[in-house]
């Protein structure tokens, strides 16, 4: 008959949990029973003996003063001991009478009440006689005195021998008890012992063999087999370990071929492939290099296999543009999009670089790790040389219709003069409308003309040391004007003694008043914009708030893209100003951001370096 593993080990510890569980019941059963008899006992019996205690000692107490009255010439006592006593006397009295335990105590604490009042009056009864005094001291109150006395050690002999009759029961109880738990636990050390001794060697001995044959599979050694005869988990767990290796050794012999096979295939695919392929492992030793790459770095792929990319780097700066995310932890974190120029058979070529982490679960873990990286370089020189034809149109575009559009403005200008002649009110508004949308063709194409200049680097900036607080004074009186029709309150807060920065500052002040402007466009009536200036480390931070509605975290980073415009946005505009002002700000090595969230308002951050004597600012 087949016995599993798990019920044998069921059945064992399963009967020893009851064992202890009994022990556990009896335990507390004898425990409960020993605290309840004794605290009944301390309650019933010890409670009178310490008052049967005190009841003598007041006593005694009452007869000395008495004796000190009645004997002494001078009929002098203590009158505040003697009441003391008496009180003394009364409370313990009353305690033994509210704790009548025993049968016939009852009646000796009655007997003792009446002899105490009896000998009480007996001394009353002498001090009114004070020539009989010696004679009643002696023959009546001393009597009285030793009556009472003897009722009271009465009581507590009483009490006593119910203490110890009561403890003799306790004794029993706890052997009686010792004796149950100690016949208990001595069966329970039996089938331990039994457990204990036949169990462990029952399960080692086969862990032990499995074990063993485990690392020879590992060793390669697929002929290893396991011999265990036991009806149990561990034979099927033998019986699977035997088929396993079976199989192993069986592949092993003819799957080799078809691996091989394999790892050529995908060599050939990584080689045809259009992009540039650099793989490396956990160590930063280059594992592959595919054709294209090795065209690129115009070595052979014997020549950099097998290095450490610490020691390829110093040989070229193609290397080191390549390979400076892996040996320069910081420069990774880096987001900004930046191509690669590299010069390949003597024409410039442009790339992106992405790097992309090989994380995998080894066999038999359940947490992954990293082995390597793999870095893909794409071929983008035809979009740039694209892009860069599409900005040169719209340079070319917008510098062409500034003149037609200037004469439009001019033209509309002589129309609106009476000395041309007077026009009637809706030509007037005719006119009025032609100019405001000439206007916008003019901001349109001004700020297409700016962003082309940028993007082909044709547009030239001015950085030197300038004061902010200039910026801030030419932004001013503008943003005031802008902010009137809508009643809006700018209040311009800046640090004192702020420090000279490097900026162009007809740039940044274009900026800084693109920021106020948008934030009127989108703040309500009678609201408030704050423009804060102040220092912080080695920047000048310049901040805009409004109060408006805010803008949802998902685009945070993509207002300040071309032509982009927040969804369900009321108000109008080209989607340029922002990318223009990132460009502006960035070309000064300055950084721009917002902070934002919905219902809120808006903070605009653009910061700008300060100067300094020892700095080299490159723009």
């Amino acid at each position: 008959m087949k016995i599993s593993i798990k019920s044998r080990l069921f059945t064992g510890f399963g009967f020893l949990f009851f064992m202890i569980i009994l022990i556990w019941i009896i335990g507390g059963y004898f425990i409960y029973d020993l605290s309840n008899r004794s605290a009944a006992m301390l309650k019933e019996n010890y409670q009178s003996v310490e008052s049967t205690k005190y009841l003598i000692q007041a006593i005694d107490e009452i007869k000395d003063q008495q004796s000190k009255y009645l004997l002494s010439n001078s009929n002098q006592y203590d009158d505040s001991v003697y009441q003391l006593n008496i009180k003394l006397f009364k409370k313990n009295l009353t305690d033994v009478e509210s704790n009548v335990t025993e049968q016939g105590e009852d009646e000796i604490i009655k007997a003792i009440s009446k002899s105490y009042h009896d000998y009480l009056m007996i001394f009353l009864a002498a001090k009114k006689k004070d020539n009989q005094s010696n004679e009643i001291f002696f023959n009546e109150l001393i009597p009285a005195y030793n009556k009472t006395k003897n009722l009271v050690i009465d009581l507590w002999d009483m009490n006593m021998e119910a203490i110890s009759y009561k403890n003799s029961l306790l004794k029993n109880t706890a052997h009686r008890a010792f004796v149950i738990i100690s016949l208990i636990g001595t069966i329970c050390f039996i089938i331990s012992a039994l457990v204990f001794f036949r169990y462990p060697n029952n399960i080692s001995k086969p862990i032990i063999l499995l074990t063993q044959g485990i690392k020879e599979i590992a060793n390669k050694n697929y002929e290893q087999r396991i011999q265990i005869d036991s009806k149990d988990e561990f034979g099927d767990l033998a019986e699977a370990f035997n088929t396993m290796a079976a199989k192993l050794d069986e592949y092993e012999h003819s799957n080799l071929s078809e691996l091989l096979f394999e790892k050529k295939r995908i060599d050939t695919i990584i080689n045809n492939m259009k992009d540039a392929i650099i793989g490396l492992n956990d160590k930063k030793e280059i594992i592959f290099s595919n054709t294209l790459a090795c065209e690129m770095l115009e070595v052979n792929a014997s020549d950099i296999v097998g290095h450490n990319v610490l020691n390829i780097v110093p040989k070229s700066d193609v290397f080191k543009q390549i390979f400076i995310d892996i040996v320069d932890e910081e420069h990774k974190h880096i987001k900004e999009f930046n191509p690669l120029k590299l010069k390949v058979k003597d024409k410039t070529t442009y790339y992106t670089k992405e790097i992309l982490d090989v994380n995998l679960t080894r066999t038999g873990e359940t947490s992954t790790v990293n082995v390597g990286k793999v870095i893909v370089l794409k071929n983008i020189t035809r979009f740039l040389e694209q892009d860069e034809a599409k900005t040169n149109f719209i340079a070319t575009i917008s510098h062409e219709l500034k003149t037609p559009i200037s004469s439009l403005r001019l033209n509309l200008k002589l129309l609106n003069d009476n000395r041309v002649g007077k026009i009637n009110e809706e030509q007037s508004q005719i006119i009025t409308a032609l100019k405001q949308e000439t206007n916008k063709m003019l901001k349109i194409t001004s700020e297409l003309l700016d962003l082309a200049q940028v993007e082909t680097g044709n547009i030239q900036f001015n950085v030197q040391v300038t004061n902010p607080i200039q910026i801030i004074e030419y932004a001013k009186e503008t943003s005031l004007n802008h902010a009137k029709p809508k009643n809006i309150v700018i209040r311009f807060k800046s640090d004192e003694d702020l420090p000279l920065i490097y900026a162009d500052s007809e740039k940044t002040a274009w900026v800084l008043l693109n920021l106020i402007n948008n934030a009127i466009q989108y703040s309500n009536f009678d609201s408030v914009i704050d423009v804060i200036t102040k220092q912080t480390k080695d920047i000048v931070l310049f901040q805009v708030k409004d109060y408006g509605v805010g803008i949802e975290k998902q685009y945070h980073n993509r207002i300040f893209e071309k032509f982009f415009r927040v969804p369900g946005s009321s108000q109008k505009g080209t989607g340029l100003g922002l990318a223009i002002s990132k460009e502006f700000i960035t070309k000064q090595n300055g950084r721009i951001w917002v902070e934002s969230n919905p219902g809120e308002g808006s903070s605009f951050y653009f910061s700008l370096p300060v100067y300094s004597k020892n700095r080299i600012i490159d723009v």
